[in-house]
């Protein structure tokens, strides 16, 4: 790992002590920015979370570093591991997968395992949005997605977070 992806690692580490919506926010434009994100397995099971309503969550972090981190502070997941995923792989098959079974996402659950939650067609519609103002940007020659203003915009208007 190189000097930028661990000060980008540190910072999303930083991240899963702010609030769901903060968190939602800082994770839509982090995959937006990688096309990556990671969920946890263990052998062949993936792991699921239920919230407060009884609402199955596939629950998905922005990096290896933050679910290893949420993982660990849970001791009845420890034989869970982080498992990356592609964006494109998971919207192909496992959002349509997820939508047909109806679960949610637990979108970057803090190590208490709180986070915002959404639905696949909204997660996807929300990094599509990342996405596009991105391209935008860029046509414009502005210089590429600020960070700090996608995340208050983003927190502000889709998360939705169950306590």
């Amino acid at each position: 790992m190189n000097e930028a992806d661990r000060a980008a690692e540190q910072e999303l580490l930083d991240y899963a002590q702010l609030s769901g919506p903060e968190r939602y926010a800082a994770f839509v434009a982090a995959i937006a920015g990688t096309g990556q994100l990671w969920v946890a397995e263990s052998g062949e099971f993936v792991l699921t979370l239920f919230d407060a309503d009884g609402q199955e969550l596939l629950p998905v972090w922005p990096s290896t570093g933050t679910a290893r981190a949420a993982l660990a502070a849970a001791p009845n997941l420890k034989g869970y591991a982080p498992v990356l995923r592609e964006l494109e792989a998971w919207r192909a098959k496992a959002a349509p997968a997820l939508t047909e079974a109806g679960l949610g996402v637990g979108v970057f659950p803090n190590t208490t395992m709180q986070c915002a939650v959404v639905t696949p067609a909204e997660l996807l519609g929300h990094i599509d949005a990342v996405l596009a103002d991105e391209s935008e940007q860029e046509d414009d020659g502005d210089g590429g997605l600020d960070l700090e203003r996608a995340q208050r915009e983003l927190a502000q208007k889709f998360a939705k977070p169950k306590s």
